[in-house]
Formats: C-alpha cells, sequence, structure tokens
C-alpha cells in the first residue's frame, strides 16, 4: 500500500491517501475480502467530507485459479494507450513476484473490466457464487437494510411477509452485522439488533428452528456439566437414550463426539439387543441419527484439517513466516494447531529435518504471538525464584511489568495448581507442591515489591 497526493473528487482540494493498485487475491486473502466489501482505495476529504472510492487503475491476480483482471477508471482525457501504459507497472510487479515456472500464458491476456462492479462479480463467478446467488444476497442485505428502520407492528408485519425469505444464510448473514455494531458499542444500534433478533426468533420458521436448537445445545451442555468426572461412556449412553428429541441428540452429539467411540457404539447395540421390543425401535432410530451425525463430523473435520495443512505448507514457505501468519490470522484456530502438532511429528518420524525446522518455527511464532505477557514473566521469575539476589534483580529490570494483573495471573496459577494436588498423588503430587511452593514464594516477592513501588509513589 502506498499513498499518494491526489485531488478530492467532490471539491478538487489536494489530499494524502493511501492507495492499493496490486491485489493478489491467492496470497493475500484480506486484501481479496477488501475489494469485494467494497473497502479498496477508500479516501476522505477533511475540507468537504467527501467519503469514497478514488478512481484508480487496479489489478486483481490469482495464480491459483490463473486469473488476472484489470480495471482502468473511466477518463476522456487519456487514450486507451496511456491507460495500458499507466497498468504496465502495475502487471509487471505481478509477473516480477512468480517464479519462472509459474509464469504461465493467462498472465499475458488479462481480462479488461469495465467497472470496479464487474471486476468484484467476475472474482466471484470465479469462486463458484452465480449472479443469482450474488442477487440473493443483494435482496437479504436490503431486506436487512429496511428492518433496521422499521419499528413496531411495521417490523414485525415486515419480518412474517418475508418469512419464506429469511433462511439460514439471512441469519449468518444478521450475525455478521450484530458482530460489528456490538463491537461498535453504539447503545441505541445495539438495542435495535436485540428487538429485531428477538421478533425474528418467534415469527419465522427458521428462527424458531435455530431457537430450538439453541436450546437444545443449553440443554445438552448442562446435562455433561452435571455428570463433570462421572461422565463415562455408560453415563452418556444413558443421556442419549434418555434424550426428548432428535435436536437433543444432534446437541448430545456435537458436544460429546470425542467420547463416542467404537466401544461406545458397541454398548449401544448390546444395549438394544437387550431391550424391550417398545423402546428398541426408538433406540435404533437414535444409534443411526448418531452414526451419520458423527460421520459428517468426521469429514468435516478431515476436510479442515486438509486445508489447515494446505495453509502450513503455505505459510512456511513465506519469506517471512510472521507476515504470512498474520495474512492467515483468521484461519488460527485449535485445529490448525493440532493439525500443525501432528505435521511436526510426522516430520519427526521421518526424518524430515528442513520441514521439522520449519514446522517448529512456526509453531514457536504461535506461541509466542499468544503466550499471555504475564505467563512469560512468570516462567522467568521461575527460573529465578532460587537465588534470592537474582530474583530481586530480576523484579528490579522488570519494571512497570510487575503490577496488577501479574498478581491477578499469579493468583490464579496458584489457585488452579491448588486444585491439581487434590487430584494427584506420588510423585506427580511432590513435584507440583514443589512448584506451587516456588510460585507462592514468587507471589509473596512481588506483592511486596508491587506494595513498595505505591508506598514510594505516595
Amino acid at each position: 500500500m502506498s499513498k499518494i497526493q491526489t485531488s478530492c473528487p467532490n471539491c478538487q482540494q489536494p489530499i494524502i491517501a493511501e492507495i492499493q493498485q496490486v491485489i493478489d487475491g491467492g496470497k493475500n486473502p484480506q486484501q481479496k475480502d477488501l475489494i469485494l466489501a467494497g473497502g479498496l482505495n477508500i479516501a476522505q476529504c477533511q475540507a468537504c467530507g467527501f467519503q469514497g472510492q478514488l478512481p484508480v487503475p487496479v489489478v486483481y491476480h490469482d495464480a491459483e485459479k490463473e486469473i488476472l483482471f484489470t480495471y482502468s477508471p473511466p477518463d476522456l482525457n487519456k487514450t486507451m494507450e496511456e491507460k495500458e501504459r499507466a497498468l504496465a507497472p502495475l502487471l509487471k510487479k505481478i509477473i516480477d513476484n512468480l517464479e519462472p515456472k509459474d509464469r504461465k500464458g493467462y498472465l499475458f491476456q488479462p481480462k479488461t473490466m469495465l467497472t470496479m462492479n464487474s471486476m468484484v462479480n467476475n472474482i466471484l463467478l470465479e469462486d463458484g457464487i452465480t449472479e443469482e446467488m450474488i442477487e440473493n444476497q443483494q435482496e437479504k442485505v436490503k431486506l436487512l437494510d429496511n428492518l433496521f428502520v422499521q419499528e413496531g407492528d411495521l417490523l414485525t408485519e415486515t419480518i412474517k411477509n418475508n418469512n419464506e425469505k429469511i433462511d439460514r444464510e439471512f441469519f449468518a448473514l444478521f450475525a455478521e452485522i450484530a458482530q460489528r455494531i456490538i463491537a461498535s458499542q453504539d447503545e441505541k444500534a445495539i438495542a435495535k439488533i436485540q428487538t429485531v433478533q428477538e421478533i425474528l426468533m418467534v415469527e419465522t420458521d427458521v428462527g424458531k428452528e435455530i431457537l430450538t436448537e439453541t436450546q437444545e445445545i443449553q440443554a445438552a451442555s448442562k446435562s455433561l456439566e452435571a455428570l463433570g468426572k462421572n461422565l463415562t461412556r455408560s453415563s452418556l449412553l444413558e443421556l442419549v437414550t434418555n434424550a426428548p428429541n432428535n435436536d437433543r441428540i444432534r446437541a448430545l452429539t456435537s458436544l460429546a463426539r470425542p467420547a463416542m467411540d467404537y466401544e461406545f457404539f458397541q454398548m449401544f447395540t448390546e444395549l438394544i439387543e437387550k431391550s424391550e421390543e417398545e423402546v428398541r425401535s426408538a433406540f435404533v432410530g437414535k444409534r443411526n441419527l448418531m452414526l451419520k451425525l458423527t460421520q459428517e463430523i468426521d469429514q468435516q473435520v478431515q476436510e479442515r484439517m486438509i486445508a489447515a495443512k494446505e495453509k502450513i505448507n503455505t505459510i512456511i514457505e513465506e519469506e517471512s513466516m510472521e507476515e504470512g501468519l498474520v495474512k492467515n490470522i483468521d484461519q488460527i484456530d485449535q485445529l490448525f494447531v493440532q493439525t500443525l502438532s501432528s505435521e511436526l511429528e510426522l516430520a519427526v518420524k521421518e526424518k524430515l529435518t528442513d520441514r521439522k525446522d520449519k514446522l517448529e518455527n512456526l509453531m514457536q511464532i504461535i506461541q509466542d504471538l499468544t503466550t499471555p505477557p504475564e505467563l512469560k514473566t512468570v516462567d522467568l521469575l521461575l527460573a529465578a525464584v532460587d537465588n534470592e539476589g537474582e530474583l530481586d534483580n530480576l523484579l528490579e529490570e522488570m519494571g512497570d511489568r510487575i503490577n496488577s494483573r501479574l498478581i491477578d495471573y499469579l493468583t490464579s496459577i496458584i489457585s488452579n495448581f491448588e486444585e491439581q494436588i487434590i487430584a494427584t498423588d506420588g510423585e506427580k503430587r511432590a513435584e507440583t507442591e514443589d512448584t506451587l511452593t516456588r510460585l507462592k514464594t514468587i507471589y509473596n516477592t512481588v506483592l511486596r515489591r508491587s506494595m513498595k513501588i505505591k508506598f514510594s509513589k505516595n
């Protein structure tokens, strides 16, 4: 992204704007999201208040799909040759960033888009999103806009009249908009969102389904939490057989899938064989539904793991892993880390030294980015706690890092270790007690130092 000085399209006053003219949708999904959302090259004029998209040439590229689109804003004062000359350095930048083996024929036949809207539509078409789907999405957005400005009986009536148009995709779009409004902390807008949601839930078919599913998940979650340490295959099977409906079965399966293994289903089959005729059919139905649901869950997890592995392979080949990770930060979740750990184990097992080093580096970067600073501080203090002079010197160096947040964090860790001691025994209990003693020493030392600093300021 670069800064340019240009004129405001509205009042012609000079303005400084940040522009992005080369978009690589394959390598940078965030840039792709920006262009699809209409947020590319937006400038604001301090003089007249204008805010809008600047008319600058743009090139969009995706190597995986082998697409290259160009857009030149309408300008009657420029010839076609002048427009092509303006695009030439942008196209060159795309080619220069590719390995020679990846420079294919499509790069020399870019498709010209007459408007930014046509570029967006063509990007979506390449993603398998048809014009009909785009129109359907636009209708949903328009309906949402109407709901947000309507009140009372008119709002309720509009929702009822559009019951058939309000599907799960509509609710997903509603949730996305709601998250943005909640993040803005606009109390009036948040109240409006809540009002619309309440009516949607009770006046639409899909809303009623979602409400029922939510209630069943809450009920299933409470029943599993109530079992606590008594959660076994037998107790889980009892919950399943007593489930009042299929929605509860779905909720239990989604929450407790790891416990529903081969042995669990074997126990279920044995129970069916021993059951009375009047309940056997219901049990068979529940078991078959659970088998279907577990297969679907496993398939989804497998697909996500494959996608995570592909993303890992892309990130570790980036010139900067940190930048590669940041570009894909929305895809980094627990499953991504689990896949990374599995790939690392496989690389060690197969003695793939170069891959192992890269994967270890990526794992370390993730740990550094996700580890709370207070935990890092505690680790440093634990390493120095056995030497009083070293501990004091370290605390002196840390300065502002010795604060109330660190004390709260230590309190939480100590509480956690005290709970662990109750549940462990033998050698492991002795190790836990030793760590707990050292943590309490650190806590007392940090607390005294913190109080001393506060008294000195007063």
